[in-house]
């Protein structure tokens, strides 16, 4: 198994983006296409705008919104300009209800999204409704990339955080060439569960799994000293100087997750490190 595409998609014209320079950073190491996806969001609330002034509302925020596709394009072009990968960039004008159908159909058809951290501020609904959208609809690996994150992407200390659940199993095989690459994989498990398969075994049958596929990984279990998984988490992928985290996206539904919190969700907020997702 290997990588070939991978995707990044921005919306804003902020010439900082540790995504999109992850990104890069990847397709350099790994010789893969990268794809730009430079989106400008039609923010027109029809029937907001009395009847007269309606049509002309509508053609001006539409053409502003082009405006910054246009010019997010131009940002992202200038920057790969000269890279030495290959790469293509698309600008695209859209309204937030219309995103979703968008992002579904293009972005099923890349290996690995490159994508910003969601949830951390209360205003990046577009950034949280891009990573769902990719994600849950689209089906694709999800690569979250905080900023300030080393972006150099040689992720030679992986942690897998590990549930024995069927999202963790996809994050594994959705990151399993990075695995077989990294000078350390270690299964972490935050206090295993003493019922079900792996209970005299915690991990072993996902170590023989990657051995299979010519991986090497430790199994490192732990008890909860923390008030959560994700802080466990968190602060292990800190004291072991991890590259990189994967892990298995919400154990429950994303509603059900909204409402109540949940570790994918900690995690997300509070990652230091890039965090690959599948579900």
């Amino acid at each position: 198994m290997t990588y070939s595409a991978i995707a990044t998609v921005l919306h804003t014209t902020d010439p900082s983006n540790a995504a999109l320079e992850a990104a890069i950073s990847f397709a350099r190491k790994h010789s893969v296409h990268l794809h730009v996806l430079c989106l400008g969001i039609d923010h027109t609330e029809a029937g907001y705008y009395y009847a007269g002034a309606q049509a002309f509302a509508i053609q001006q925020n539409f053409e502003r919104a082009q405006g910054v596709a246009e010019e997010v394009q131009t940002i992202a072009k200038a920057r790969l300009d000269g890279e030495d990968i290959k790469w293509d960039t698309q600008a695209m004008t859209v309204l937030p209800g219309g995103l979703t159908t968008l992002l579904s159909d293009t972005m099923r058809f890349f290996d690995l999204m490159f994508l910003r951290t969601p949830y951390q501020t209360e205003s990046d609904d577009i950034d949280r409704q891009i990573f769902e959208t990719c994600l849950f609809k689209a089906g694709a690996p999800v690569l979250i990339v905080p900023e300030g994150a080393d972006i150099n992407c040689a992720f030679e200390r992986v942690m897998i955080a590990w549930d024995d659940g069927q999202q963790a199993l996809a994050s594994v095989r959705a990151a399993r060439p990075l695995i077989t690459q990294a000078d350390l994989a270690e299964i972490t498990i935050v206090d295993p569960a003493p019922h079900g398969p792996d209970r005299s075994d915690p991990g072993g049958r996902l170590a023989a799994y990657l051995a299979r596929a010519g991986a090497s990984a430790d199994i490192v279990i732990m008890a909860r000293t923390l008030p959560s998984v994700a802080a466990q988490l968190l602060q292990s992928a800190t004291d072991r100087q991890m590259d990189l985290i994967v892990m298995g996206a919400y154990g429950h539904s994303p509603l059900r997750e909204a409402i109540l919190g949940g570790a994918t969700r900690d995690m997300l907020r509070n990652a230091k490190v890039p965090i690959l997702m599948a579900h």
